[in-house]
């Protein structure tokens, strides 16, 4: 059963032991943040109902992933914190690095045919083809961290 209340001017909804803010006003309450009421010092406070972080493996992450990692942290912030308190952090990484591989194969044969790298080429001058190989290659990875994992 869940009943209306105010604590210090603002207006909660109060599940159980639970405190559910009705006017979000912080990203923590944006992302459906809630709080629980806890007696501190002999005041009665509000304190976030929120999780001690789960640390990451950095050593499952590969480039994008940890290009992915970074952004967060330098741009998105608040994202970045929710993530890490909700412990979606990890799989949002791997999500872009699965988003990114995905990308680049689907790409890959069609910037070859485009480019006209064939087993002929390969065959026939094996240096032009490994630099036209490498270009391309660098040309996608740029692409993708710039409409996959810088956004």
């Amino acid at each position: 059963m869940s009943e209306m209340i105010t604590i210090l001017g603002k207006e909660y909804q109060k599940q159980g032991e639970e405190y559910i803010p009705i006017l979000k006003e912080t990203p923590f309450e944006k992302e459906e943040g809630t709080y629980r009421l806890e007696m501190v010092d002999q005041h009665e406070m509000m304190i976030p109902n929120i999780q001690m972080p789960i640390k990451l493996d950095l050593g499952k992450l590969n480039s994008f992933g940890r290009a992915r990692l970074k952004f967060l942290k330098e741009h998105k912030e608040n994202s970045y914190q929710i993530m890490m308190m909700e412990e979606r952090l990890m799989d949002h990484l791997m999500d872009i690095e699965n988003q990114v591989e995905e990308f680049l194969r689907q790409e890959e044969g069609k910037i070859m045919e485009s480019w006209g790298l064939t087993l002929e080429m390969k065959s026939q001058d094996l240096e032009k083809y490994l630099k036209l190989k490498k270009n391309m290659d660098m040309e996608l990875q740029e692409i993708a961290m710039k409409e996959i994992v810088l956004v």
